[in-house]
């Protein structure tokens, strides 16, 4: 699978063109109209996941498989600096943010010649922190019904993270003692590529540094209070592994967002 890279040179030529594009956007408002300036604080959930496959479901004679994937409840919080002339604004924020996916997987083997079942059942939380820098342009509905549309693009740094893994036996053939529940907590590394190999490659959990993507959304506006929904798409795939065992992987973060900024005056 072909891995896209972005150099640093990538990401400030975005921040450049993020501030021109900007500045034509609050000139091209009346002219009449001032430029304002104000620092807001932002509070906000994700509700994230990625695009990481797992393992086929497939069933066979003696044995099945199933997998499944589901969002997780994460939260973000930062500041907001708006510059704001006419019904255009620019709203460059520091957020830190949370994102990652649950995935949950059961096997089952059926002895033929007594007709026991072993189930084995787990689920894996990954929950990838970031410093995030979006940078939205915002248009706000000219007369008073505050109405928002937003668009920008964003930029982010890896600055740590957990996975949390609990895996179940279980088996109704009297003759074997039931298992309890295993849990375990593996930190998350960052890197530009996991090029480790044997046991503890697989075992552990790798991310890229850096990463990159679009916010798209609506929002509502009430004198310093603003209420935005969106959606972040992530466009670096950050699950790439090298490792001996591991099968290449696609990891893109896809990210439901809702918050809510205050701005001082």
């Amino acid at each position: 699978m072909a891995v896209i890279y972005f150099s640093p040179s990538f990401y400030c030529c975005m921040i450049k063109l993020s501030g021109l594009l900007a500045a034509f956007l609050l000139g091209a408002s009346a002219a009449s109209a001032q430029t304002t300036y104000r620092l807001g604080v932002r509070v906000g959930g994700n509700l994230a996941t990625t695009t990481e496959k797992g393992p086929t479901t497939r069933t066979a004679a003696n044995s099945s498989s199933s997998y499944s994937k589901s969002p997780i409840a994460a939260g973000q919080v930062g500041l907001v600096l708006e510059i704001a002339r006419g019904n255009f604004a620019f709203q460059p924020a520091l957020l830190f943010s949370q994102k990652g996916t649950k995935i949950e997987a059961t096997n089952l083997l059926t002895d033929p010649a007594t007709g026991y079942e072993f189930r084995r059942s787990g689920h894996r939380t990954s929950r990838y922190n970031w410093l995030e820098l979006p940078l939205n342009f915002v248009y706000t509905m000219p007369g008073t019904t505050g109405l928002q549309v937003f668009a920008g693009p964003y930029v982010a740094i890896g600055v740590g993270g957990k996975v949390k893994t609990a895996i179940h036996n279980s088996t109704n053939d009297p003759s074997i003692l039931a298992q309890p529940e295993t849990h375990s907590e593996t930190k998350i590394t960052y890197g530009s590529e996991d090029k480790d190999t044997g046991p503890a490659s697989i075992n552990n959990f790798y991310s890229r540094r850096f990463d990159t993507g679009f916010n798209v959304g609506l929002g509502y506006r009430r004198g310093p209070l603003q209420v935005q929904a969106g959606y972040g798409l992530g466009l670096l795939n950050l699950r790439t592994s090298k490792a001996e065992g591991n099968d290449e992987q696609s990891g893109f973060n896809r990210v439901a967002q809702l918050n809510a900024t205050y701005f001082f005056d």
